[in-house]
């Protein structure tokens, strides 16, 4: 049993030693994409529906990325430099972007919940010609960045655990019998 102890503190202060030291890979922020469908219900383009997608940095919640076809304009991620993303703890409540030039159109969040977003447009600014529609959001899932991690820390477990297993069949293999187990065959 002596001779077992440095190597059963050994291992464990190895052990130890490798979790403490282990660097956590720094948080790299991840793009998310979306797709969005507009389908008006007020208004003079009552009851058309547009379709576009964007993507945005996980840090800042800003846009890298947008297109979006509205009437006959092709709109990007430059056309509102300001547009961003909306959450509440964590919660998804939609997409803020603007356009001021006429069609004038905007994507407004929700305050509480996505359900409420909602889509608003003005084809000319004098004429009064305007409406809203509802928005609905689609995240689209990358596999080479939403990709569910690999086996290896199961692995890693599994072994730990089969180890620890072997380890504890030598220590008790390895005590000696007691002073009343002596003699009695």
């Amino acid at each position: 049993m002596t001779s077992l102890l440095p190597k059963i503190v050994l291992t464990t202060t190895g052990l130890a030693l490798s979790m403490a030291l282990a660097q956590p890979a720094p948080i790299q922020a991840a793009v998310v994409d979306y797709i969005f469908d507009v389908l008006i219900d007020s208004g003079p383009l009552q009851p058309n529906s547009y379709s576009g997608t964007f993507a945005y940095n996980t840090q800042t919640l800003n846009l890298t990325d947008f297109s979006f076809l509205f009437e006959g304009t092709q709109y990007d991620e430059s056309d509102d430099p300001d547009a961003s993303v909306h959450f509440d703890n964590g919660v998804f409540l939609g997409l803020e972007y603007s356009v001021d030039t006429s069609p004038s159109f905007s994507f407004i969040p929700g305050f509480f919940d996505v359900g409420e977003a909602f889509f608003a447009y003005d084809l000319r600014a004098s004429s009064g010609q305007s409406g809203a529609g509802s928005l609905t959001f689609t995240r689209v899932v990358r596999p080479d960045v939403d990709a569910v991690p690999g086996p290896l820390p199961l692995l890693g477990a599994a072994a730990c655990f089969g180890y620890s297993r072997r380890l504890k069949k030598r220590i008790n293999g390895s005590v000696p019998p007691k002073p009343s187990q002596i003699g009695t065959n």
